[in-house]
């Protein structure tokens, strides 16, 4: 991601997503901030009754943030939020710790997280496209098993 790009997404607010999901069947949303990708999610599956599968390699990721993690260069927090949420996940044997880093870093530009009814994730990632959000993407699917899981791939 150029510079330019990195500072505008930064700077987006939520408004117009936020605006936007509501013409879909959406059953939770959060935002992501302080608590990490992970921290986040793992608010959603707690007592929820559902897991939820994440395809890593969807997620929205800074590049330089990727470099950073591979150099060490986590932030206290990060660690702070993986032993406060980690027994809510699972992570592929082949996902690089960087990932993981990243995953549960609390360094977040604030995006949001929605479930939304299947049938309807292609149509809500255009609308958002349509409302010029960047860089949406569909990072994964709840599943019934296991409960209260997230499994990172």
């Amino acid at each position: 991601m150029n510079r330019k790009k990195l500072g505008q997404a930064m700077a987006t607010l939520n408004r117009e997503a936020a605006l936007t999901m509501q013409d879909f069947s959406v059953s939770a949303c959060t935002d992501i901030t302080g608590f990490g990708f992970l921290g986040h999610l793992a608010e959603m599956v707690v007592d929820s009754g559902v897991g939820v599968r994440i395809r890593s390699a969807a997620v929205p990721v800074h590049r330089e943030a990727l470099e950073w993690a591979a150099m060490g260069l986590i932030p206290a927090g990060a660690y702070n939020n993986r032993t406060f949420r980690e027994k809510f996940v699972s992570f592929a044997q082949d996902i690089p710790q960087r990932i993981q880093d990243v995953l549960f870093d609390p360094q977040t530009s604030g995006g949001l997280l929605i479930a939304v009814a299947a049938e309807e994730a292609s149509d809500l990632l255009k609308a958002l496209i349509d409302q010029g959000i960047l860089d949406p993407a569909i990072v994964g699917e709840v599943v019934a098993a296991p409960e209260e899981m997230i499994l990172v791939e």
